[in-house]
């Protein structure tokens, strides 16, 4: 056991009174030059010293991370490995050097005053939101580090378009119980934002995208917060006390839903399925969506708009009124008004997918996966380690889940070997990544009918992987689940995995497929009637939206049916577990779910189940993505 001196600890008071032993952070000279008092802007002033320094700290909040090569066995190791785990110093973001510079580049840099300036326009709202208070340093706190963000944003021309500098809690040095608890924070989910939109164009929504300035920290803080002041603003022996939550904080998120739920329900605000999304909102008039501090607002007219917007703004929130949404937590969405249709696409994580997989110089192919599934592959060569792969499945679950259902199929099949890929599962990425080079451009085009009915296709793959896996290993003969849920025709859910429970026959592996669906369509399907009166759907009307589902295997659509005699003593063993829906269906309601046969060639979630051949492929990629 290591031995620790007093002077490696140091106590921290809980809110009992108890003080709490943990290990204390070694400051360097670095650290104890501490930070101008801000409590007037005029104060504000650079130190030459601390602009030549050398020091970077990347927080929690910073963009997509990777590794970064460094020597094992440099005699500073050590320092950088806190309670068993790497620093984040050692870690570098993969976003443009130029364009997100660390401190000592932008203050030596040739946007050394435009990203100063930033930096005291920062200072200067944290200031008057009243954000901190500045206190002496004493040797019972846990006083996390603090560090600059930078953002240099461009017109598409690559002309600069404005500096942004942001003043950020180094919060992987906060102790869970001390100076944070609860982290949670819900986001709105991507099935929402797509129905909306389809709703925009069939009803003609207004639409607006709304940034909030300095967004976390409106929400106030329970906790007892200290932060080293901002570097190159000093003054010795002085720390911030956080009043607000500041960027980098663990609990930042969490707390700014909170007071951004409250605002929205002071303005008249609800959330209609807290179960389905709790971070949909509407009024009487107005459809609001969150993500984090980023907004989406619609509604039938926008001067509804414009009121909540001066409503929200009335609670104290500073907001940013954009253009019509454009694009949404990098999803490009681009407005066709010839024909009506709406394409999402998302060509920059395309491109970032194609580098990370070095393909740059190889050719194109037309489908993302062969016709013969991919397995475990035990005897087969071990991976050359040239990407990350786990990095590159996350990508693609990303890509595929927001704008490129075509791949939904491939990218599952990959992602069941993260733990331990094989060469043959490295080059099943690789073949994404050159079917996605060659349809770099596309993404997922809604074209909306003028009917706001809802369709479901489901299908099955049986033991789709018997003849190729080892027979020994219970999950060859596992059965894929793949399903699309459509709004006016336009894909708003899709997937495509491995069914939990081993299907004995055909039947019975399409029966559980559509009980899985079913789980997914009933509370969309309540969703979509929650938002009617927001959006502008008479009461009335709203018996005209029918549902219904597709399946193409008799016997489960006879087994789904509510009629007597369908239970047999060979399909009871799963009557308890998958037979729920039945009671779902209520023909004689006013919103009853159809079950109907459709021919297999039309069955649109076939692309979801195996790999297909280049034309079946391309002929339902049409249907599904509009392409």
């Amino acid at each position: 056991m290591t031995n620790t001196s007093k002077q490696d600890q140091q106590f921290v008071t809980m809110p009992d009174g108890t003080k709490v032993a943990v290990k204390a952070q070694r400051e360097t000279k670095k650290d104890r030059i501490t930070m101008a008092h801000l409590t007037s802007p005029s104060r504000i002033k650079l130190s030459e010293k601390d602009r030549m320094e050398t020091e970077e700290t990347i927080v929690s909040s910073h963009p997509t991370l990777k590794f970064k090569k460094m020597d094992l066995h440099s005699p500073d190791l050590d320092s950088l490995v806190i309670d068993g785990e790497l620093h984040p110093c050692l870690l570098t973001s993969k976003a443009s050097q130029a364009d997100n510079p660390t401190y000592e580049e932008a203050m030596n840099g040739p946007h050394r005053d435009g990203f100063f300036d930033a930096m005291k326009t920062e200072l200067k709202t944290l200031i008057d939101m009243d954000c901190w208070e500045v206190v002496e340093r004493l040797p019972s706190m846990n006083v996390l580090p603090s560090t600059w963000a930078f953002k240099l944003k461009r017109y598409p021309d690559g002309s600069v378009r404005k500096y942004k500098a942001r003043f950020c809690a180094g919060g992987h040095r906060q102790i869970e119980g001390v100076d944070f608890f609860e982290t949670f924070a819900p986001v709105v989910n991507w099935t929402t934002v797509r129905l909306l939109l389809i709703l925009s164009q069939v009803l003609g929504l207004a639409s607006q995208q709304v940034d909030y300035t300095a967004a976390f920290v409106h929400a106030p803080i329970q906790e007892e917060v200290y932060v080293q002041m901002p570097r190159g603003f000093s003054e010795p022996g002085k720390v911030l006390k956080l009043k607000r939550s500041l960027y980098g904080l663990k609990q930042s998120p969490r707390n700014f839903f909170h007071y951004l739920k409250g605002n929205l329900e002071s303005c008249g605000f609800r959330n209609p399925s807290p179960d389905t999304d709790p971070c949909l909102f509407v009024s009487d008039k107005v459809v609001c969506v969150v993500y984090v501090d980023d907004t989406l607002l619609w509604s039938p007219k926008s001067e509804w708009i414009d009121e909540a917007v001066s409503q929200l703004t009335a609670t104290g929130m500073t907001l940013e009124v954009e253009e019509s949404v454009a694009g949404f937590l990098g999803v490009h969405i681009e407005r066709d008004q010839r024909d009506g249709s709406i394409k999402l696409t998302q060509t920059g994580l395309i491109k970032r997918i194609i580098s990370a997989l070095g393909i740059e110089h190889e050719p194109a192919v037309q489908t993302p996966a062969t016709s013969i599934p991919l397995t475990k592959d035990l005897d087969g060569d071990p991976p050359d380690g040239s990407f990350n792969y786990a990095s590159v499945i996350g990508m693609l679950i990303y890509l595929q889940s927001n704008s490129r259902p075509d791949i939904t199929y491939a990218v599952s099949a990959a992602a069941r070997f993260t733990h331990s890929p094989k060469r043959s599962h490295e080059e099943a990425l690789k073949r994404i990544g050159r079917y996605l080079k060659g349809t770099l451009n596309e993404g997922l085009v809604l074209r909306p009918s003028e009917t706001l009915n809802i369709d479901c296709y489901v299908d099955a793959d049986f033991a789709g992987l018997w003849p190729h896996e080892d027979k020994s290993d219970p999950t060859c003969v596992k059965s894929r689940t793949g399903f699309a849920i459509c709004v006016a025709n336009c894909p708003v859910i899709w997937s495509s995995k491995l069914q939990g429970d081993i299907a004995t026959s055909t039947m019975e592996a399409e029966y559980s497929a559509l009980s899985s669906a079913m789980r997914e369509l009933l509370p969309f399907r309540e969703l979509l009637l929650s938002l009617a009166p927001s959006i502008g759907i008479e009461t009335s009307h709203l018996s005209t939206i029918r549902t219904t589902v597709h399946e193409d295997n008799a016997g489960a659509l006879s087994l789904a049916k509510l009629e007597p005699g369908r239970i047999t003593p060979r399909s009871k063993h799963y009557a308890v577990k998958l037979h729920w829906f039945r009671s779902k269906l209520d023909p004689g309601g006013p919103h009853p779910i159809v079950i109907v046969k459709i021919a297999t060639d039309l069955q649109r979630a076939d692309i979801f189940t195996k790999g297909l051949s280049r034309v079946k492929f391309q002929a339902i990629r049409k249907q599904l993505c509009g392409w």
